[in-house]
Order: structure tokens, then C-alpha cells, then sequence
């Protein structure tokens, strides 16, 4: 594809994608001049896949390109990566975001060659190049690493792919871009299967007694002669393994001895207030549609220009007003601009993580109506742990979004009667988080009297006794209406 054409195709992507979708997952051709440096790379690059015969592939920013740069790796290169079917095809370009390599490979990168093997390391420069926290959650960079493991899967099906920690970067532990990539890090090593795609993470090697990098990266971000050939060591025995075409035997994912500050964190901790992510192996399908839904929401964030007046945070029965009650909420939306994030399924701890991570940041909310916990239920939690876990949430969204109001709603109502053990533990969270509402900037918002019948069963409106039918979200839009106009002032 000549280069004019290329640009032609980027600027017409970039024209109708720019608005309403992550900067980090949305493929982007740096400024698009075509006598810029990455452009000239990009022209080399393609020119040598144009040739064939490559086996060994490095995607990745500065850090993989320093494997040719003076007082870097070029040693190392030439020692282990000169010759052969191990002779490295650098696709390493400094600076480059997630964003740019997702363009390089919808551009040609990894065509006119069947891999052996495909090392990736990228994402330091989505946390590192953007200081505000909400320029680039790390939820976007790793919705944008899944991306580029897509275009990889459908370019080289054949190829073993080794993803690579983020390296560790800054003075230590609480560095906090090393904090942003701790968080990438411990969610994208989980699209590894250990089998096509391979997690190696040796933090622990460049790390000193203090968890400084300095030792062995002066500048606390690019490694020297040292690290490549630590680098070399750590991928050498997947590489050798691609190149065998399975006939040496399989390595296993490699994990940092090194715990991170946040592991130390969360030590002894009840898991209802550690926050965690509901993430696998599956890069699309029926086993993604947590991190699909993720990157819509996150779209929808980009889309809002930063003003969004409501937002509905919780589990399935809060994700459920874009099914059973999408009548009230498309009649909500006429004058409130509303964002979902409620997931089906999730626990407090999962809400901890997408508030922490991106789904709080890059807007201004006026009121969040937030019910969660009927999944962390007994026997799976105590309910004191329960309680610990609501207050996490009502601390982030007060530290993520300090103006808005929040609507707390008790957990509603479940089961067949009053002796419902999973009722009776929801009723002892209620009692408790009530005392969370101040009145003021929390909410105490409780209707749940309203789903119940005579006998106290709830299958008149909720027909699993847990999930309102049509007639429920009804109910809970008249309860929650007056406080939606009080406090967005419409």
C-alpha cells in the first residue's frame, strides 16, 4: 500500500472516530506527516516485511527500540538476535502508545510473513506521557493492549505470542506511573492461556533492595546494556520454544517474585474491598463481554464532553435498565444525560476497580444513584465485610467526583419471604449503610417496601426474586425522579 494511501485511509479513520471513542483502543498515525520520523520507520518497516522470512517479532515504544540504539541494546542484538530464524524484526518506536501500534498493524506491519514468535511490551507512554490520572485511565490501556492482542491473533494466528510486563519505571513502589502500570499489568497478564499467548513479567530483575530502577535504568525508565541482556535471558527459552514448533518443552508464564504496593495493600484484607476485575483469557466473544462493555462505557465518557447527570452504578439490577427497564430510561434521557455502569454479576470489589480505573474519571457528574452488594451476599460474604466494601465506593466516588450527590440505595429485597437468608443478610448491610447518608451529600433513597406483597414475597414484580420486571423500574424512576430534578436543578 503506497504511503499517500495509507495517510488518506488514517485521516478518514481518525475523522470519524475521534469523537466518542478512547484515545488508547482508536488506531492513530502520530501527527500523519509523511516526512516525519515514525513515518520513514513505518516505510522501512514495511519494505522488510515486504521481504519475507521473518520468525522473531518485537512490538513495542522506546524500550523495544532501544534494542538499536547507542549505549543500549545493539550488543545484545547483535549477540542474540542478528542470524537466522532468531534474527529480530524491531518493531519498537519510541514514544508510540498503544493507539500507534494498533495503527502500525492495521497498516501492514505484520503482513507478507508468518511469525514464529511475537514479543509485545507497550503501555508505559499511556500512563507516562498524560500526568492527569484521567487522561488515561488504566481501564483504556488495557482495553488498548486487548486490541493490538487482536490484531496479532488475526494477522499471525500461528504465531506464539509472549506479552511482556510493563517494566517498572521511577524511584519506587509509589512512583505513580509504576502504580498506573501495576494496575495494567496485573489485568492483561490474565488474557494469557499459557499455551498461544505466554505472560513474562521479570520486574523483579531490575528492581534493587528498594525498589529503585535506578541501578540498572539511568533515567529510571530505559534500561541499559544490562537489561537487554536480561531481557534476552527472560524471553530466550519462548522464543526457542516457537521456534521448535512445539517439539521443546512448553514454558510456563513467568511472574514477578516482587510483590506490588497495592498486593502489600490489600494483605489480610476482606476481598469485598479489594478491588478486582472480572477479566479472562477470551480477547472477544461471549467471554469478554465484561471488558466489552467496559470500552462502550468508556466510549460514552469520551462522547460526553465531560458533563454527565446521573449516573447508575451497581450490579445486574442497576445493569438492567437497558433491558427491562429501558421504557423509564429512555424516558429518563430525555432530560437527563445518563450513564450505566452497572454489570451483571459484579461484587463490590468489582465496582471498586472500575471506579478507581476509569469509569469515575473524565466528566463531571451532578448525582450517582448507586445499589450494590446482593451478589456479595451470604454464604459468599459476612455482611459486615458487605458494609466495608459500600463504604470503599462511597470514598472513591468522593474522592473521583467531589461535587456530585449521591442517591444510596438500600439493597432491595430478595427471596421468597422475611426468612430468606440472603433477605435477612441484605437487611443487615441496609441497616448498617444507612447510616452513611448524611442527608445532605448522601442520599438515603429506600422504596423497597414497595416491592412487596402482602405475604412480603417480591415474585409479584420480581419474577426470579431478585431482578424487577418492567412494572419495578417503573417504581424505582417515580422513587428517584424528585431527587434526579432537586439535585440537576431540570
Amino acid at each position: 500500500m503506497k504511503l499517500n494511501h495509507i495517510l488518506a485511509i488514517a485521516a478518514v479513520f481518525a475523522a470519524t472516530t475521534a469523537f466518542g471513542a478512547i484515545r488508547a483502543a482508536t488506531p492513530a498515525a502520530w501527527d500523519g506527516k509523511p516526512d516525519s520520523w515514525q513515518m520513514k520507520r513505518h516505510a522501512e518497516k514495511m519494505r522488510q516485511a515486504a521481504a519475507g522470512g521473518v520468525k522473531v517479532v518485537f512490538i513495542g515504544d522506546s524500550i523495544t527500540n532501544g534494542w538499536e540504539q547507542k549505549g543500549r541494546g545493539p550488543e545484545q542484538l547483535k549477540k542474540y538476535f542478528s542470524e537466522g530464524d532468531w534474527k529480530m524484526f524491531n518493531l519498537g518506536y519510541s514514544a508510540d502508545r498503544t493507539e500507534h501500534v494498533l495503527w502500525r498493524l492495521d497498516n501492514g506491519e505484520l503482513d507478507g510473513y508468518e511469525a514464529k514468535c511475537i514479543l509485545l511490551m507497550i503501555g508505559t507512554n499511556n500512563a507516562g506521557h498524560f500526568q492527569r490520572f484521567a487522561d488515561e485511565p488504566p481501564a483504556d490501556t488495557i482495553l488498548g493492549i486487548r486490541e493490538i492482542l487482536r490484531r496479532i491473533r488475526a494477522k499471525q494466528p500461528k504465531a506464539k505470542v509472549v506479552l511482556t510486563a510493563i517494566f517498572p519505571r521511577g524511584a519506587g513502589e509509589n512512583d505513580q506511573y509504576r502504580l498506573r502500570s501495576d494496575v495494567v499489568n496485573r489485568e492483561v497478564r490474565k488474557f494469557c492461556d499459557g499455551k498461544s499467548v505466554f505472560w513474562c513479567d521479570f520486574s523483579d530483575r531490575f528492581l534493587d533492595e528498594r525498589g529503585d530502577t535506578k541501578w540498572i535504568m539511568k533515567d529510571r525508565l530505559h534500561p541499559g546494556p544490562q537489561g537487554y541482556e536480561i531481557w534476552y535471558e527472560e524471553v530466550r527459552p519462548y522464543i526457542a520454544y516457537a521456534l521448535s514448533d512445539g517439539k521443546l518443552p512448553r514454558p510456563e508464564n513467568r511472574f514477578s517474585k516482587v510483590k506490588t504496593a497495592a498486593e502489600k495493600a490489600e494483605a489480610g484484607l476482606p476481598e469485598t474491598v479489594c478491588p478486582v476485575t472480572r477479566v479472562g483469557t477470551a480477547l472477544s466473544g461471549k467471554g469478554a463481554w465484561w471488558l466489552d462493555r467496559l470500552l462502550r462505557k468508556r466510549n460514552q465518557i469520551v462522547a460526553s464532553k465531560g458533563e454527565i447527570d446521573v449516573v447508575f452504578l451497581g450490579d445486574s439490577i442497576t445493569h438492567n435498565w437497558e433491558r427491562q427497564g429501558r421504557a423509564q430510561l429512555a424516558q429518563l434521557a430525555k432530560t437527563y444525560s445518563i450513564l450505566d455502569i452497572g454489570y451483571g454479576g459484579d461484587r463490590t470489589q468489582h465496582v471498586i476497580w472500575r471506579c478507581q480505573n476509569g469509569e469515575l474519571d473524565g466528566y463531571r457528574a451532578k448525582c450517582v444513584m448507586m445499589m450494590i452488594g446482593t451478589n456479595n451476599a451470604y454464604p459468599r460474604n459476612d455482611p459486615k465485610d458487605v458494609v466495608k466494601g459500600i463504604r470503599r465506593i462511597l470514598d472513591v466516588i468522593a474522592e473521583k467526583q467531589p461535587q456530585a450527590k449521591v442517591l444510596l440505595l438500600p439493597i432491595f429485597v430478595r427471596g421468597e419471604g422475611p426468612q430468606n437468608v440472603q433477605r435477612k443478610a441484605n437487611d443487615e448491610v441496609n441497616a448498617a449503610i444507612k447510616a452513611f447518608a448524611d442527608g445532605e451529600k448522601v442520599i438515603w433513597v429506600d422504596f423497597n417496601a414497595k416491592y412487596l406483597d402482602a405475604k412480603g414475597d417480591t415474585k409479584w414484580i420480581m419474577p426470579d426474586r431478585v431482578h424487577p420486571n418492567a412494572a419495578g423500574y417503573k417504581i424505582w424512576a417515580e422513587a428517584v425522579l424528585p431527587h434526579f430534578k432537586a439535585i440537576c436543578g431540570k
